[in-house]
């Protein structure tokens, strides 16, 4: 009899052990990482991690660059969270039960999207109606927003009705700007909002003879009315920009005359004077021209 009481003790012992131990591991099981939606974005752009046996969200703790993030919610196979402010380009570290894992060793934090006007950028000219034209060009840079007298550091230039941009060589035409950089020139057709990226378009840069965005009406961005001796944009018509350094922009073009008339008189409206919508993808790589 006693020795049917010691072993019906020690099967009672080594019971409440395996459920203390049980309670102390709190039934869970470690969780694993499988995959990371992307492995770049802007501040709030949502990102979704997947993979087994997460726990609560409550119980999360989730950063990028060593920024703490807020879950969005959460199951045992999904996370969903946003780049949070401050995050900088780096690991996303997913800690939970007393263990940390790394999600993405190399997570980039990308700078947003610019999107701006650009009002009444002067871009005289000297000459024309069958004498020589020159005079020097209006350089712009996307980088900065401004226009800008760098040698170097421009990605596009005005005079009068001709764009130049800066990648490839001079055209042989009068006072233009030496070309340095790797910029080209793409026109497509469509909304200025359908035009969402850069990728898959073939850029052309200025040759000799030749600008990248063609002169003459018809041919590049504007129509000329000889009756009304106007120019005007060609409705439609987004140009695409390869930056100096590599970067890509795409401008609208809203009118060739100061304060951007509706309806411009070439005898009262000063003209050589653009007004343009662009979007400005500053990052390295990215294609992407979608500002919303």
């Amino acid at each position: 009899m006693k020795t049917t009481l010691k072993l019906f003790s020690l099967l009672a012992l080594l019971f409440a052990f395996v459920a203390c131990s049980e309670d102390n591991d709190g039934g869970m099981t470690d969780f694993t990482v499988t995959a990371i939606s992307t492995e770049s974005g802007t501040v709030g752009t949502e990102i979704t991690i997947t993979g087994t046996n997460f726990p609560e969200a409550s119980d999360i703790s989730l950063t990028f660059g060593g920024v703490a993030a807020t879950i969005s919610s959460a199951t045992s196979t999904q996370i969903v969270t946003t780049v949070p402010n401050g995050a900088t380009s780096g690991a996303v570290t997913l800690s939970a039960n007393g263990t940390s894992r790394e999600v993405t060793a190399s997570f980039s934090v990308l700078a947003n999207l610019v999107s701006a006007t650009v009002e009444n950028l002067e871009a005289p000219q000297t000459g024309g109606q069958g004498q020589p034209i020159g005079g020097p060009f209006t350089k712009f840079s996307f980088e900065t927003g401004e226009v800008t007298d760098s040698e170097t550091d421009w990605d596009i230039a005005f005079r009068g009705t001709t764009i130049a941009v800066n990648g490839g060589t001079v055209t042989g035409t009068n006072d233009e700007p030496a070309r340095n950089g790797n910029a080209g020139a793409a026109i497509e057709s469509g909304l200025f909002t359908d035009v969402t990226t850069a990728e898959g378009l073939t850029f052309e840069v200025d040759a000799d003879g030749a600008f990248a965005i063609p002169t003459g009406s018809q041919e590049g961005w504007y129509n000329y009315n000889s009756a009304t001796f106007t120019v005007t944009p060609i409705p439609g018509r987004v140009l695409v920009f390869r930056t100096h350094d590599g970067k890509y922009a795409k401008v609208e073009i809203l009118s060739y005359y100061r304060d951007a008339p509706a309806e411009p008189d070439a005898f009262t409206d000063e003209s050589r004077v653009f007004t343009f919508n662009y979007v400005y993808n500053p990052n390295d790589g990215e294609t992407s021209l979608n500002a919303n």
